[in-house]
């Protein structure tokens, strides 16, 4: 299993846009990929132009299948002119 936090910090003024984006590839990826056991977004309460992803994949390949899907590689280029920097990813132990 392979689980991690990925965190996109967002232009100012770009939030609402950004969300929706993160909003729509989380149904995609929960709906064509089978081996993503979870992917859910969230916004920051303090910090609206924040946001973190909580992802759960059942191996490395469904990790690596994820970022190359046509629906991920669309949104990322669309980040590309939303965030600020590039997206954060941790990778999680869990205990």
């Amino acid at each position: 299993m392979l689980t991690l936090l990925a965190t996109l910090k967002v232009k100012p003024g770009k939030e609402a846009e950004v969300a929706g984006i993160c909003s729509q590839l989380a149904k995609e990826v929960l709906a064509k990929e089978k081996d993503c056991l979870m992917y859910i977004p969230h916004v920051v309460k303090n910090d609206p132009t924040e946001i973190v992803f909580f992802e759960k994949y059942k191996d490395k390949e469904a990790f690596k299948a994820h970022g190359s899907s046509a629906y991920f590689q669309a949104a990322a280029q669309k980040f590309e002119d939303l965030l600020e920097g590039k997206i954060q990813v941790k990778f999680l132990e869990e205990v």
